[in-house]
């Protein structure tokens, strides 16, 4: 049975598209495979740039199931959409880092391991060769990991405090619109 509904959601599929996509953190190498007519799954595999003060730079993968709502007629060649949809991301990050000693507040950037759900909204705009560039929103809602220890900016010398869990705070500058070019195949 399972090997049916395999095959049937794989003859339903339509082809997708492969590109780049540019935002406020970081570049994604972007991949989008359509679904069902207007569904589509996009995964994202990048470098996350944040709050890139120590640095290192960060990794992330992420993967989206968006529901197209609207195909608006704006023009009479191409075609629009506008989507919406929810989905998870996994990667090593470096994030702002608050952490108290004693009775002073410490913060500063530290490297660790985060995960988040996703929450994206966009509008596409396919032309009539095969190439679509896409505008979205995709801020992140998760925790963030740090690795426990810091580089002295003062002395040089490694500190280790300890690791500690927090908000993904970086992932609010997904609220900044990234922008995504695509080959459509």
């Amino acid at each position: 049975m399972a090997v049916i509904a395999a095959t049937a959601l794989t003859a339903s599929a339509q082809p997708g598209s492969i590109g780049v996509r540019l935002g406020a953190t970081g570049v994604d190498a972007t991949y989008r495979h359509n679904t069902f007519e207007d569904q589509f799954i996009e995964g994202n595999l990048g470098l996350d740039f944040g709050y890139n003060v120590n640095g290192r730079i960060g990794f992330k993968a992420a993967a989206v199931y968006n529901f197209v709502w609207a195909r608006p007629a704006w023009t009479s060649k191409g075609s629009w959409a506008l989507y919406a949809g929810p989905g998870l991301c996994i990667g090593g990050v470096n994030d702002q880092a608050v952490h108290k000693i004693g009775k002073e507040r410490i913060g500063y950037v530290d490297g660790g391991f985060m995960f988040a759900a996703a929450a994206q909204v966009g509008v596409a705009y396919r032309f009539t060769f095969p190439l679509m560039i896409s505008l979205d929103i995709r801020p992140y809602f998760g925790f963030h990991i740090n690795d426990g220890s810091y580089r002295s900016t003062v002395t040089g010398e490694t500190v280790r405090y300890g690791s500690k869990a927090g908000f993904y705070d970086n992932g609010m500058t997904g609220f900044i619109p990234s922008i995504s070019v695509s080959y459509c195949f």
